[in-house]
This record gives structure tokens, C-alpha cells and sequence, in this order.
């Protein structure tokens, strides 16, 4: 196991490098392909030669062209490893990014190493992650856990029946730390964290978003919080040159993701627990488990075998809950996905899940007004004209026919994120 600094110490070293362009119509030595340029698209070589008041021939005759020429107004960014991959024989792509004159190269070490600064100061000496990188560096992926951000999830008091807009707000009443003395059995540990990465294959951001991370099945479920990005304009890792252009220097930017963490912490039961208080009841909703779906971009394959687990799984079984809903679509795509498990498809599919638990209501009417958009017959339609805009508040759903606000008691909120744990953890796992 390595520390978070011999981590780092891993990344790429980058540096400017000088930037040069391959001219195709001069050959390498020096001939200029008339041929080839009065073929260029767009290209008036009748005007050229009356402008010049010479032909193509006696333009070329008088130019010391080269085939490889200096592009002064961009750089490359290079790594000496990618030069010494390519000095053994590797094919390796040397730019990362062709940069503007605007454009700042922050360094991967460089720009995580204020990370570290960053947990020290909070008192953060035990963070612990991992990391996945490839391109030779150029795309990054880390994890970074907080031991120090631990939140323990308690049972459920009781039952929460939701009759009116008192009951939908007592639902989110009850934090962390309400629960009294409970099971061993039944209390979740929960640390804060953050996943953190680039892509300097085209990009010009880094990026970080707050994750939660169950010890006890060493699993990470995103968290509902701010998804921070940062370009590369400035001087990222000089304060006071950041603080001058009125740009926040990247270690307190650290500092900020870490605290917004910290504030993520409190809400993590109540999601749980909203995620399980919401019912789909298809025997009243106009369209099936597999139709709702689909209404959410998922493929007809993984629709269909989601809304069966959905439906076998909750009793009865036309009534699954949202957190049903989300599980059965994880275990769909970790049965059934067939592609990348890192192309932009499954990315989405995995999104769609996470916005189950992020934003449960908004989901539900995002489904509702799909469905009303297909139907051809208006006396089919579910939403009214005053709930055409989407909203996450669950008072804005207790209406809708077939949604049910309740709980639901087959599982404790801890078992509940426990089987929602195995699954990420098996999805983790490929």
C-alpha cells in the first residue's frame, strides 16, 4: 500500500515542448507538389498567380520550403516518459493538449500535491484511495477516501406514513445521531470522499466530485454533491498570481471540495431512506416498469430485463420502490452490458441510476411527461399543464396516480445499503 504522496510522485511530469506541423505538399526534400496544391479545395490558384503576377512554378522555384514547419502561436505539452517510450520503439502520442497562448500547463503533480495540504490542515492524515491512469498518464482517475469524514447511518425509527406536506417534511427530519443505541448489525460506517481526474487528450479541465465510501464492503457510491472543474487559464499552483486575477488558488479549491464533503455527510441517510419511501405503483401508472425504462434512455435489452428484477423483487410486485428501481437497473447492466465499460453509453446508463437516488421526484415526472409526449391521445396524458416543470420536491408527486410517498419495511435502511453496496462493489470489481 502506498501513501497519498507516492501516489502522486506517480503522475506525469509535464513541460512545454515546441510545436510543429508535417506540411504535406513539400516532400522531404523540399520539392513543392504543384499537383497537389491546384487540387486544394477552396483554393483560386487562377487569382493566386494574377495577384502574384507569377505562376504556381515560379512561386515555388523561389521559396526554400520545408516539410516540417514551427507552429509559434500553440505548444505541446510532453512528458520525458512518452519520449523515452518512443526513443524504444512505442507508439506513443506526445501531445496531450495543443494549447492556446491562453493556456496554462498545470502539472499533475503539481496540481495534486495541494491536496495534501489541504487534508493536513483539517487534520486529514489518514486519507487513503486509489488511482487508474492510462495513455501513458494522460488520463487519470483518483479516488481519495477521508477517514476523517465518518458518518455512521443508524436504523430507521419507524415507519413514516405520508398523508400530507407535514408528513413529506418529516421524512427528511431525522439526521444521523436521532437514532439512540442501536444493533451493531444494524449501523452503516460511511466515509466522505472525492474522485478527482483529467484527460489532457482534449480537454482542458480538472475535475472532482464528492463519493461516499462504505468500509465494511469497500465499495463508493457518488455522492449527491457540487461537481467542481477548473481550466487551465492562469497559474494554477502560484497564489498570488491567482489571487490577483481574481481566481481562487488551486489549494484552497482543495480545501473547498473537502468541506463540501463534509456538508454532504448529514444527508446521506435521509437519501436512502427518501429512495425508499417512494413508490411506482404499475397497476395504475399508464405504461409498464420496462416503458419507464426506456422513457429514461435505457436501451430495450437492459429496459427489460431491469423492470423484471424491479418487479419480482417488490411486493407486491407491481409496486417496486425508487431504490428497487435503481438496484434492478445496476444489476441489469452488470448482467447484461455487452460494450465499454468506459464508453459514454454506460457512463449515462450508470447516471440514470444515480439521479434514482440524487433526484428521485424529478425522475418520476421526467418518466411521466416522456410518456405524455408519445401518447397521440390527450385523455391519456398523466401530468397536468401546472406540473409540465420539472421539480425534486416530493409534494409536487403526491398526487400523480400511481406514486406512492411511503416507506418501505421489507428492509432496514443498513440492509438496504448493504445489497445496494454489493452490487457497486461487483460493478466495481470489472
Amino acid at each position: 500500500m502506498n501513501s497519498l504522496e507516492q501516489v502522486i510522485e506517480v503522475l506525469p511530469r509535464a513541460s512545454s515542448g515546441e510545436l510543429w506541423a508535417t506540411n504535406e505538399l513539400v516532400a522531404t526534400d523540399g520539392a513543392i507538389d504543384i499537383t497537389a496544391i491546384e487540387s486544394v479545395h477552396g483554393l483560386d490558384t487562377d487569382a493566386l498567380e494574377r495577384t502574384a503576377g507569377r505562376s504556381l512554378d515560379e512561386l515555388a522555384a523561389r521559396t526554400d520550403a520545408e516539410p516540417i514547419v514551427p507552429v509559434d502561436d500553440h505548444q505541446d505539452i510532453v512528458d520525458r516518459r512518452r519520449k523515452a517510450l518512443c526513443a524504444l520503439g512505442y507508439d506513443v502520442r506526445f501531445r496531450w493538449q495543443i494549447a492556446s497562448d491562453r493556456y496554462s500547463i498545470i502539472n499533475p503533480q503539481e496540481a495534486y500535491q495541494p491536496i495534501i495540504t489541504a487534508l493536513r490542515r483539517r487534520s486529514e492524515t489518514g486519507a487513503f484511495g486509489w488511482l487508474s491512469y492510462r495513455d501513458w498518464g494522460g488520463l487519470l482517475k483518483l479516488f481519495v477516501v477521508c477517514p476523517g469524514l465518518k458518518q455512521v447511518v443508524g436504523p430507521p425509527e419507524g415507519a413514516v406514513d405520508i398523508d400530507d406536506e407535514d408528513d413529506i417534511d418529516a421524512l427528511g427530519d431525522r439526521r444521523v445521531g436521532d437514532t439512540g443505541t442501536a444493533d451493531s448489525d444494524e449501523e452503516l460506517v460511511v466515509y466522505g470522499g472525492f474522485e478527482t481526474g483529467y484527460d489532457f487528450r482534449g480537454t482542458q479541465t480538472l475535475w472532482a466530485k464528492p463519493i461516499l465510501y462504505f468500509p465494511n464492503s469497500e465499495t463508493v457510491v457518488p455522492d449527491t454533491g457540487q461537481r467542481y472543474t477548473r481550466r487551465h487559464y492562469g497559474q494554477a499552483t502560484n497564489a498570488d498570481h491567482e489571487r490577483a486575477n481574481d481566481r481562487v488558488p488551486i489549494s484552497e479549491w482543495w480545501a473547498s471540495i473537502y468541506d463540501d464533503v463534509e456538508t454532504r455527510l448529514v444527508d446521506v441517510d435521509e437519501t436512502l431512506r427518501r429512495a425508499r419511501a417512494i413508490t411506482y405503483d404499475f397497476d395504475v401508472l399508464p405504461f409498464s416498469a420496462a416503458d419507464c425504462y426506456r422513457y429514461w434512455g435505457i436501451a430495450d435489452t437492459y429496459a427489460a430485463v431491469a423492470a423484471d428484477r424491479a418487479t419480482s423483487l417488490a411486493d407486491p410486485t407491481s409496486r417496486p420502490t425508487v431504490f428497487n428501481l435503481q438496484l434492478s437497473l445496476l444489476i441489469a447492466l452488470l448482467e447484461e452490458y455487452t460494450g465499454s465499460w468506459a464508453s459514454n453509453t454506460y457512463q449515462e446508463y450508470l447516471e440514470v441510476a444515480g439521479e434514482l437516488l440524487r433526484t428521485p421526484a424529478m425522475m418520476i415526472q421526467l418518466a411521466m411527461q416522456e410518456h405524455d409526449r408519445q401518447v397521440e391521445d390527450a385523455a391519456e396524458r398523466v401530468l397536468t399543464e401546472g406540473q409540465q416543470t420539472l421539480s425534486d420536491a416530493l409534494e409536487d408527486i403526491v398526487d400523480i396516480p400511481g406514486i406512492d410517498v411511503d416507506t418501505e419495511a421489507a428492509l432496514s435502511d443498513g440492509e438496504a445499503q448493504r445489497l445496494h453496496d454489493e452490487v457497486q462493489q461487483q460493478l466495481d470489481d470489472i
